[in-house]
């Protein structure tokens, strides 16, 4: 790695993440990746802080996650992939970047992934789809989780249904029964795979059923509230 007070070419920011000079580029220009360009030099010439990057790595952590077919010794790179994923997930979330975010991840992990931004066109996906898994943010305009989640069970009662919520004390009981896991927001990305695999074995019979919802929701110890920068 890389060990500099600052990084003056592209090639020594890739170094210092562990990533490829094309991937550090195309994160600049999708998710604002930060690298200074001095005045007066060519479009190419970049520099780059590392306590700035570190920062930004904090912030977006599941990009490091997004490109499975690069090497993956990176300082940031803590999931890889197991085995072949054949399952399809939709993900439904009116936070569009973390819908994004969320989408890119579970792709390299190998699922198949639908995705909307609103409650209305996740439903029409799930209807015109196969789908063995829903990943569902609770807190939504127009129509939020509940509302899905209640149609969701009308239509394919069987489809396990994950949610995923900023704060846990606002799922009140009746949701919590609608769905079969929950995922806090400030959880890491693997926490978010775990409970998609094991909700996947337990809809193929692999594992024993879990928990009440409404009961595991009530022994569930919050902890302190986070930004929506999570997928």
């Amino acid at each position: 790695m890389v060990n500099k007070s600052y990084l003056n070419s592209w090639k020594e920011i890739s170094e210092h993440v562990g990533r490829s000079v094309r991937t550090v580029q195309r994160w600049e220009r999708q998710f604002g990746f930060p690298v200074h360009r001095p005045a007066g030099k060519q479009r190419s010439a970049v520099v780059a802080l590392p306590s700035e990057i570190d920062t930004w790595i904090k912030k977006m952590p599941v990009l490091f996650t997004c490109d499975p077919i690069e090497r993956m010794g990176g300082r940031w790179s803590t999931i890889q992939p197991t085995r072949p994923q054949k399952d399809s997930l939709l993900c439904i979330d009116d936070y569009e970047e973390g819908l994004v975010l969320r989408k890119a991840f579970l792709e390299a992990m190998g699922y198949h992934v639908l995705a909307s931004s609103d409650g209305k066109g996740g439903l029409e996906l799930f209807q015109q789809n196969k789908v063995d898994l829903v990943v569902l943010d609770y807190k939504m305009e127009i129509m939020d989780g509940e509302a899905v989640a209640r149609i969701l069970r009308q239509r394919k009662p069987r489809v396990p249904i994950l949610m995923l919520s900023g704060e846990v004390h606002e799922i009140p009981p009746r949701v919590a029964n609608l769905v079969d896991d929950f995922v806090h927001k400030s959880e890491p990305t693997d926490v978010l795979l775990s409970r998609i695999q094991r909700l996947l074995l337990k809809g193929a019979g692999v594992l024993p059923p879990a928990k009440p919802m409404g009961q595991a929701l009530r022994q569930f110890s919050m902890g302190p509230a986070r930004t929506r920068t999570h997928p």
